[in-house]
C-alpha cells in the first residue's frame, strides 16, 4: 500500500535528518563555546561564528520539524481541544492537520522556487563568508517534505481510527 511506502520513506528521512540536526547542534555548541573563549580570554572572536550559528539554527529547525510533529512533541495550544470530545475533537484535529499540510505544501512550493531563483541569480549573503543564499534557504523546502509526509500519515491514522469507532 502507498501509505506503507510513505511510512518507510518518512521514517528513513526523519532518522537521517535527526542525525544531521544532532550533529549540527553539537557543532553549534562547540562553535559558540570556542567563540566565547576566544573572545573573552584572547580578545579574538571567530568572525564567522555568528553567521554559522544563524544558519545552523535554521537547519536544526527544519531538519527536526517532521520528527517533532510525528511524536507530537511540538508546543500546542489546547484551549479548544481539551474542552471537546468525540466528533468535535476529530474535526479540530482534521482542521489542524489540514492547516499544517497546506503550510508545508506552501513552504515546499515557494521554498523551491525561491531557492532556485537565488541559485540562478547567484545571490550571496553580504557577510564575511558570502554564503550563497540558496544554500541557506534550501533547507526550508527540503525539511518541509517530510513534514508533509507526516501530515499524510497522521491524516490516515485519524481517518482509520474514526472509521473503526
Amino acid at each position: 500500500m502507498i501509505f506503507d511506502l510513505i511510512e518507510k520513506i518518512s521514517s528513513t528521512i526523519n532518522r537521517v535528518f535527526l542525525l544531521l540536526a544532532s550533529i549540527n547542534m553539537g557543532a553549534l555548541v562547540i562553535i559558540i563555546c570556542l567563540d566565547l573563549i576566544l573572545r573573552y580570554f584572547f580578545n579574538s572572536p571567530l568572525i564567522w561564528a555568528t553567521e554559522i550559528t544563524e544558519i545552523s539554527l535554521l537547519y536544526i529547525t527544519f531538519l527536526g520539524t517532521a520528527w517533532v510533529f510525528r511524536d507530537d512533541g511540538h508546543v500546542v495550544i489546547d484551549v479548544f481541544t481539551v474542552k471537546v470530545t468525540g466528533r468535535k475533537r476529530y474535526v479540530l484535529r482534521m482542521i489542524n492537520y489540514m492547516i499544517v499540510g497546506i503550510v508545508s505544501l506552501l513552504l515546499i512550493y515557494y521554498g523551491f522556487i525561491t531557492t532556485y531563483d537565488h541559485y540562478e541569480r547567484r545571490v550571496f549573503n553580504p557577510t564575511i563568508m558570502e554564503t550563497p543564499i540558496a544554500l541557506i534557504i534550501m533547507i526550508i523546502p527540503i525539511g518541509s517534505v517530510p513534514l508533509f509526509l507526516e501530515v499524510l500519515l497522521k491524516w490516515r491514522k485519524i481517518m482509520n481510527s474514526d472509521s473503526k469507532s
